[in-house]
């Protein structure tokens, strides 16, 4: 393992013009020359803060609110919250403006039909072991599940009304989603302390 130096990483950016670090360690890579990463990413944001180069940075594994921070790729939590949100206010406050009824119907269907199951998958399966359309299709079907136990759960206590049933889909959802970003920040984090050590 080599120490890598400031003026070697100069060196590499001036003659391949990598857009990413990733690219970057792959270029490296291929000429013989590997570094930890974080000795990398050190001389990155160093070159980064005094003005030298602008690289996309990969996702900061030091901690989960790191990790949430990167939008890139925690999008779907933040899309989930969003929607359930929206749903909720729509519903609550039974909005009459007819384009405000189509988003609670498009809304609506999404977080009974794809969210709860989509945020499932992504807690059961963090490493993207499964295809798009597998994920896409065990979505739907685990969503469709979820949504009818929550409706038994609200129908058994006699609460079983529009604002509630919303509520409680919204809630499962959230909380699904962060633990299904917790899960993949976990997964994340260790194959990344694999490959640096094999480094």
């Amino acid at each position: 393992m080599t120490n890598i130096r400031r003026e070697l990483v100069i060196e590499f950016l001036q003659k391949y013009h990598p857009s990413s670090v990733a690219e970057l360690r792959s270029k490296l890579a291929s000429e013989g020359i590997r570094s930890r990463d974080d000795d990398l990413l050190n001389i990155i944001r160093e070159l980064q803060r005094d003005g030298e180069i602008h690289l996309s940075i990969p996702v900061s594994l030091d901690s989960f609110p790191g990790f949430l921070s990167d939008t890139r790729s925690s999008w779907w939590i933040y899309a989930t919250v969003l929607i359930s949100l929206v749903e909720i206010f729509l519903v609550r406050y039974n909005v009459q403006d007819p384009l405000l009824g189509s988003l609670r119907l498009l809304f609506g269907l999404e977080l009974l039909g794809f969210l709860p199951g989509y945020s499932t998958v992504q807690s059961l399966f963090p490493k993207d072991q499964l295809s798009l359309l597998e994920r896409i299709l065990l979505s739907i079907f685990l969503s469709v599940v979820v949504s009818i136990g929550l409706g038994v759960i609200l129908g058994a206590g006699y609460f079983f009304n529009p604002t509630s049933g919303v509520l409680l889909s919204s809630m499962y959802a959230i909380v699904a989603s962060i633990l299904a970003g917790y899960r993949r920040y976990s997964a994340l984090r260790g194959s990344r302390q694999r490959r640096s050590q094999s480094a």
